[in-house]
């Protein structure tokens, strides 16, 4: 088996990050089109009907759930715009509400009151921000697994990864 040359892991690196970015355009430039057209809708579409139910300042916002907001940078084209318009969003929330960083529950109980009455209009409420946090998380999840698809893809020419082994064995078994 011959080590890759560097074109490949030049070509499998631009296709990781160029799906990292948004989904299916790394298969997209090395010309998987229908893949990528699939990969692209397949997690596009759950991750911005999340982000449309749960509302963009608690569906994108690592204070308000990192777990989620860690699963969703495996579409870091979208997540970390979305990242910022959060964070202008809770500014100004901050503003309204006459504080400067988020209230402590326990320490501020009347800091809090007002800090939830400002942000109450983005806020999204059970169920939709259970479902909304399960769309995103699973669309950033499952980029991660596009990437490494367009990665190995690159590697191999296009081929799944499997390929090479059942053309190995093909070609021992014609020669023995």
């Amino acid at each position: 088996m011959s080590a890759p040359t560097t074109d490949a892991i030049i070509k499998a690196i631009q296709a990781g990050l160029l799906s990292w970015v948004v989904p299916g355009v790394g298969h997209w430039r090395l010309g998987h089109r229908g893949l990528a057209v699939v990969f692209f809708l397949a997690i596009s579409l759950p991750y911005w009907t999340g982000v449309a139910f749960g509302g963009i300042l608690d569906s994108i916002n690592p204070r308000t759930n990192k777990w989620v907001f860690l699963a969703a940078c495996g579409v870091s084209g979208y997540t970390v715009p979305g990242f910022f318009v959060s964070q202008t969003i809770e500014r100004g929330v901050l503003r309204e509400a006459g504080l400067r960083a988020a209230p402590d529950v326990l320490r501020a109980p009347e800091d809090q009151v007002r800090f939830i009455a400002a942000r109450k209009k983005y806020m999204s409420f059970f169920p939709e921000s259970d479902v909304a946090q399960i769309y995103i998380a699973s669309a950033g999840l499952l980029n991660l697994l596009v990437i490494l698809d367009a990665i190995a893809r690159a590697q191999t020419g296009g081929l799944p990864t499997f390929h090479r082994e059942l053309e190995r064995a093909a070609a021992e078994g014609a020669g023995g």
